[in-house]
């Protein structure tokens, strides 16, 4: 391999591997990787996130009744896991660090400052209201002053929450920041959840047509909805057994706290009984009170937190349940479309079959025509490509539909056709023509453009001569065949001579030296000639008669013609008759030899020549 098309493909695969790492980085696979590499957020969103993106989906009105019930019950889940990650986080002793202890002692500082400079601003709001006219301006002053220091201690103060919030120190504010947030985004105006964007992007999974293509595109489209469904059901599921799971270890651990609340109470019991009062018992009654105390508040916690576990194995049921029922409804609707797209299928089937039998039939119509009959089987390749077009067709509307502006598109379709295949068509309509009453048919003898030559084949686009030469030569083929674009039929011109009975005009030249008479010997050519002829010419002027249409007499005659031209030595005697051209070698053989004897009686020394001309009729 060259040097520079081994950098381009090395070029070419790294370009390749970027652009694979692009649609990784890019996809759902991707992003899901991204975030989890990220800081974690205490609320777990994605259930909500899943809902959102299903619910514009639904289609019918008991789809979109699932979806708005899939909206309130992961709503309704966020809001049950703001709470518990409340809970968690005031539980959760607060972390030491230096960071978070100067904080902290800033935010002491200030609120400190806040509240001395509040109670000032106070003092000074009762003296202006009892001061009199000469003390207000100077209390007016110390107010405005008390006032500017208080809004600088309070944007002091809400700088070092903001900290404390960002060094970790105040999980509470951040989680109930995240709450103010979700609350903005999801809630309408009137404060409850926003549930306008259901339905209105159902036509996603709708097909546009009931033809395949578009069918087929939907039922993919509704596929992959009916399998984002069924992962958002299995989520649910699995989180409503994750539930579950800590639901019963808190219960393992609410039971062991009860037995041994339960023991320490009946130690401290049998403890009291023998001993009766002893010194110092006052104190130790109230440690074992406010340990008791501890004890229960623990129990209390334990119990809420089962009892909101309990909510939320519900929650989680109840919105699996609804999803299933969205699958269900959905996957009716998958089956819908995957039926159409089968009815597709079998109109194609039976297109194609249609199309099969009906060339089958053609065949066999063809194949019993009688012997004379035979010209008409050229009409057997426009009947099937007809039929094979006409199939074709219809399987592509079958397959795409009719296109939205079917008028506008066979119009421009019609024009770029006729200007793109013009020849074609007109070679197509040129057929028509040629099979016509004045049309060729195989084996005739005609002459296209200047070519002459029998036709071998006639086709729908083009006719095969077999060439034959001029006229001149007749009888004498070349060996070449050659083809014509049917258009000469309506563009231009042909001649068959078949059809007319090939006549044509031939001529002889005979030379006379300049002391010989001529007319003497034109009246005995003009005799063998007029009998060698004869029949050929009264036939033809016959035929030519039936062919013009002649009403009357013809004006013209096809009788042999003589003329006398001098010449450079003498006379030059031009003879011209009428023959057929498979009959002209034969003829002109006749009259060569008859004018040699004629020319011998009468010891003339020159000869014929040999014909310099012809015409055809």
């Amino acid at each position: 391999m060259k040097p520079h098309k081994r950098i381009l493909l090395i070029f070419l695969g790294l370009l390749l591997a970027g652009t694979g790492a692009g649609l990784v980085v890019t996809s759902d696979w991707g992003s899901r990787a991204v975030s989890s590499g990220g800081p974690q957020s205490p609320v777990d969103m994605h259930q909500m996130q899943t809902a959102m993106a299903l619910a514009p989906l639904a289609v019918s009105a008991e789809e979109q009744e699932r979806a708005r019930d899939a909206l309130r019950l992961a709503d309704h889940e966020v809001d049950m896991e703001f709470a518990a990650a409340l809970r968690e986080a005031t539980s959760q002793p607060v972390p030491s660090t230096p960071e978070i202890r100067a904080i902290l002692e800033r935010i002491s500082k200030a609120k400190k400052s806040v509240a001395e400079i509040d109670a000032g601003v106070a003092r000074i709001t009762k003296l202006l209201e009892a001061a009199t006219a000469n003390q207000r301006q100077a209390l007016a002053q110390q107010l405005e002053l008390a006032k500017a220091r208080l809004e600088l201690n309070e944007d002091e103060l809400a700088d070092a929450d903001q900290d404390l919030e960002r060094a970790g120190g105040d999980p509470q504010r951040r989680i109930q920041r995240l709450v103010d947030d979700h609350n903005a985004a999801e809630q309408d105006s009137n404060g409850h959840l926003d549930l306008s964007g259901v339905g209105k992007q159902a036509g996603s999974t709708l097909p546009v047509s009931n033809s395949f293509f578009p069918s087929a595109r939907a039922w993919y489209a509704l596929h992959s909805f009916v399998g984002r469904l069924g992962q958002a059901e299995q989520e649910a599921n699995t989180k409503a057994a994750t539930f579950s799971s800590r639901h019963d270890d808190l219960g393992r651990q609410l039971e062991q706290a009860q037995a041994q609340q339960s023991k320490k109470l009946a130690d401290s019991a049998s403890g009291k009984a023998p001993g009766g009062a002893l010194g110092g018992a006052p104190s130790s009654t109230s440690d074992q009170t406010d340990a008791a105390i501890s004890s229960y508040r623990s129990l209390t916690a334990l119990q809420n937190r089962m009892s909101g576990l309990d909510s939320r194995i519900r929650n989680q049921q109840d919105l699996a349940a609804v999803y299933r029922q969205w699958s269900a409804l959905a996957a009716s609707r998958e089956r819908g479309l995957l039926h159409n797209l089968f009815l597709s299928f079998v109109w194609i089937l039976l297109i194609a079959l249609a199309v099969l039998i009906l060339d089958r039939f053609m065949e066999r119509i063809f194949n019993r025509l009688e012997p004379d009959q035979k010209k008409l089987l050229t009409l057997r390749a426009v009947a099937h490509l007809s039929a094979r077009v006409a199939g074709a067709i219809l399987i592509l509307l079958v397959i795409f539909g009719f296109p939205d502006q079917m008028a506008t598109v066979l119009a421009l379709a019609g024009a770029s056709l006729t200007v793109a295949l013009k020849d074609f068509i007109v070679g197509f309509f040129g057929w028509f023509v040629l099979m016509g009453k004045n049309g060729i048919r195989h084996g005739d003898w005609v002459e296209i453009n200047g070519v002459s030559g029998e036709v071998v084949e006639i086709g729908l686009f083009h006719t095969v001569l077999f060439e034959t030469g001029n006229w001149n030569d007749s009888g004498y083929p070349t060996g070449r065949r050659v083809t014509f674009v049917n258009s000469y039929a309506i563009e231009g011109h042909y001649f068959n001579f078949s059809t007319s009975g090939q006549w044509l005009w031939d001529e002889l030249q005979i030379a006379l030296p300049a002391d010989q008479d001529p007319y003497p010997i034109v009246d005995e050519l003009q005799k063998i000639v007029t009998k060698e002829t004869e029949a050929n010419a009264r036939l033809a002027e016959q035929e030519w008669a039936r062919l013009g249409n002649f009403r009357g007499k013809p004006s013209f005659s096809a009788g042999p013609a003589i003329s006398v031209r001098p010449a450079n030595f003498g006379f030059q005697i031009l003879v011209r008759y009428v023959t057929r051209a498979n009959e002209r070698h034969k003829q002109s053989s006749n009259l060569y030899h008859e004018i040699i004897e004629l020319l011998r009686r009468g010891n003339i020394p020159q000869s014929a020549q040999p014909p310099a001309a012809q015409e055809t009729a």
